[in-house]
């Protein structure tokens, strides 16, 4: 999604153009409102805005809240805005085509005609079009089934050799092709476009006082920035919103049911949330968490951030652009994690098509932003005090992390520390244990709260535990060593078995890591007692992961035993495999690394694949009892 800005912009949005002077944001080395301004973006379903403090990142944040529709341009590309451009092709296509579709006789060509001759004489189609979208509907949707039926008549003829009457169709189905791409274009734009806005200020709180008015706050905001009140969640009027809600229709409801059931989730172990605006006189919020009562000040400030964060997402119309200033404030870092991973995976927000636009510090949400397609990063730079620098597509590097102050030190203490080998070992536990919690009915664990990971790097474990040039086996040492890099009270080691034979250094260094585990409580050593963590995943993930790697029909009748790859390197099973059924060395893709195991580009491939197949924790587990007692084992050393 990108956004054009219409430069008259500037004579009435302070924020962008102060005293109607010029704009003072520069974005791709030229003014963001010019006359002929470059497309904002890309814009995604989360976007932080990032920078120093002055940096102009919450003035760009009010001044994007405050826009009109009439000052600003949606696309579905960065080059041009496509709505306006599609428009052109057609009415271009239609002048050049009007008397051979004409000949066609039909209804449908006649009124798209009347639509488009409309679209040529006019000044802005894009604000003719986005303006009376609804008036459209049923048209668009009589092109798509006519295309849809045309294109069902045209099946299997050679397009080469058709009569007068086919060749009519396949023009009249050029047509509608971009009749339809409009069609597509038009309800992006209207989707994305935020129709409705809710604002979250750095002043906000839930706590309530005699001697605040609820509104006060609200009216500050609005007086100091000019936001319009019914824009801005201060936290304040939260008793009256809950009020309101509880009396509201059910539709109304909807939301705010789907947000008590998201506190009952992370916070109170599934228990049944449910929460009341009194009718005393004091006008208490009350929190019923299964049968206990409590009331909003009991509970911790954390989770009291999180409701005021979280409240007015939940309960949001449909295509609303939500903006909040600095979302971190108040927010341990592991309720950062579950803040914005709420935002992108929640089944019921990602149907109402909200998009969030963040000023932040936080290196945390930095880190959530690697591992996501639907986050973008804006850089904010001031080079003077009339202009600022915007950068787009940024990548959390050093010069990002510099930017918000976060040093070697910025570290966080979670009750547990799982040690692991690298990223995929990383994400392969994170999923485990989410669908352990699924599958046993447990409580769910939060990372970077319950547990949080250390990358050691596989041989780097020598480096970080002891000096592998000096090694020996000494218990006490080790014991020591462990202790100083402890951030936790508890550290997991998850090792790869890797040959760690009795005789060698590694495997005098797994007999002492053991050793150490029997008699610690806060230590536990785990290897993977397989090859590598691949070696544990269920033979249909094994299976269904061949066709990423090879085709060929002969793939479906392959069949194994999970005991074929325990022990051997995944890309030298799979090569041993295809060889023994046939499988031809040009249908296979390079998958095989000198050490036997997959390439990393391959692993990390299986990993996403896992990850994203619709697998349950019995799937997992299926004749697989190695990974059910590590995972069991694990969870409960997380929350003994």
């Amino acid at each position: 999604m990108y956004i054009k800005f219409n430069s008259t912009l500037a004579a009435i949005n302070s924020e962008f153009a102060p005293n109607n002077r010029e704009c003072v944001y520069y974005f791709k080395e030229n003014q963001l409102l010019d006359e002929n301004p470059k497309n904002f973006g890309k814009l995604s379903t989360i976007n932080l805005f990032i920078g120093t403090n002055n940096s102009g990142k919450s003035r760009f944040l009010r001044g994007l809240l405050k826009i009109e529709s009439s000052f600003i341009k949606i696309s579905s590309k960065e080059s041009h805005v496509h709505l306006e451009s599609i428009a052109d092709n057609i009415v271009e296509f239609y002048n050049s085509k009007r008397k051979r579709l004409f000949n066609l006789d039909n209804q449908l060509c006649r009124e798209v005609d009347s639509i488009f001759q409309g679209l040529q004489l006019s000044k802005d189609p894009y604000r003719d079009f986005t303006n009376n979208y609804g008036n459209k509907g049923e048209l668009f949707k009589e092109a798509k089934r006519t295309k849809l039926n045309i294109s069902k008549e045209l099946e299997g003829k050679n397009l080469e050799n058709l009569n007068p009457f086919f060749q009519g169709l396949v023009l009249k189905l050029e047509f509608l092709e971009l009749v339809c791409s409009f069609s597509d274009e038009l309800d992006f734009v209207i989707k994305k476009y935020g129709s409705h806005r809710v604002y979250l200020p750095i002043m906000r709180s839930i706590k309530r006082s005699a001697n605040i008015e609820p509104s006060i706050f609200r009216l500050a905001v609005s007086k100091l920035y000019g936001v319009k009140e019914d824009l801005i969640f201060s936290g304040l009027d939260l008793y009256n919103k809950v009020l309101r809600i509880r009396n509201n229709v059910k539709e109304e409801r909807r939301g705010f049911e789907k947000f008590e059931k998201f506190l009952s989730k992370y916070f109170f172990h599934g228990d049944d949330v449910e929460i009341i605006s009194s009718l005393d006189k004091e006008e208490h919020l009350i929190f019923y968490v299964g049968d206990d009562e409590k009331k909003i000040h009991d509970i911790g400030d954390g989770i009291q951030s999180i409701i005021l964060l979280m409240f007015p997402i939940f309960t949001a119309q449909e295509n609303t652009w939500v903006f909040i200033d600095e979302p971190e404030t108040h927010l341990h870092p592991g309720l950062q994690k579950v803040f914005l991973e709420t935002l992108l995976y929640d089944e019921y927000l990602l149907s109402k098509n909200l998009i969030y636009f963040f000023t932040t510090h936080s290196n945390h949400f930095l880190d959530l932003t690697i591992n996501s397609d639907n986050i973008s990063i804006f850089q904010f730079e001031k080079e003077n005090k009339e202009k600022f620098k915007i950068k787009n597509n940024v990548k959390p590097d050093r010069e990002v992390l510099d930017l918000l102050g976060v040093s070697n030190s910025s570290v966080f203490l979670a009750n547990t520390s799982l040690w692991v080998e690298g990223p995929t070992d990383r994400k392969y536990l994170s999923f485990f244990l989410k669908k352990y919690c699924e599958g046993r009915k447990k409580q769910y664990l939060k990372e970077d709260i319950d547990f949080a990971f250390f990358e050691y790097g596989g041989n780097l474990i020598a480096h970080y535990l002891f000096d592998k040039a000096e090694f020996e086996a000494d218990e006490t040492e080790i014991r020591s060593k462990i202790n100083s890099f402890a951030l936790s009270n508890k550290i997991f080691l998850l090792a790869d078995e890797d040959n760690s034979k009795g005789n060698t250094k590694k495997g005098q260094r797994r007999i002492a890591l053991e050793n150490l585990s029997e008699k610690s409580n806060n230590f536990l050593y785990q290897n993977t007692e397989l090859r590598e963590i691949e070696n544990l995943l269920p033979k249909k993930v094994i299976k269904e992961f061949m066709k990423e790697i090879a085709s060929g029909s002969k793939l479906e009748s392959i069949d194994f035993r999970k005991s074929d790859y325990d022990k051997l390197g995944l890309g030298s099973f799979y090569e041993n495999l295809f060889k023994a059924n046939g499988i031809e060395k040009k249908n296979q893709k390079a998958f095989l690394a000198d050490s036997g195991t997959l390439k990393n580009d391959y692993k990390i491939k299986l990993c996403e694949f896992t990850i994203n197949s619709n697998l349950s924790y019995e799937d997992l587990t299926l004749n697989n009892p190695i990974l059910d007692k590590l995972i069991t084992d694990l969870y409960n050393f997380i929350l003994k």
